[in-house]
């Protein structure tokens, strides 16, 4: 029999998982992506943009998503 614990993680555990054991990753996901895709349909996710003190815009990183539900939003 095999057993795959990782099925039932969610998206914050998986995070969680990647940080605590400083595993590498693809560095978009610091840059706001939170699934990646193709080109031309991956961006990166809305529900990470904020404004910095400048007034310029730029994306949290994947891990800092409350919500793993929201993860599909930047996918065109």
């Amino acid at each position: 029999m095999r057993v795959f614990p990782i099925l039932d993680w969610d998206y914050c555990e998986i995070w969680k998982f990647l940080r605590d054991f400083d595993l590498p990753y693809c560095s978009l996901y610091d840059q706001g992506y939170t699934s990646l895709g193709e080109k031309h349909n991956s961006q990166p996710n809305p529900s990470l943009k904020v404004e910095g003190a400048n007034g310029e815009y730029h994306y949290r990183p994947a891990y800092t998503l409350q919500d793993g539900a929201l993860e599909r939003m930047s996918r065109l």
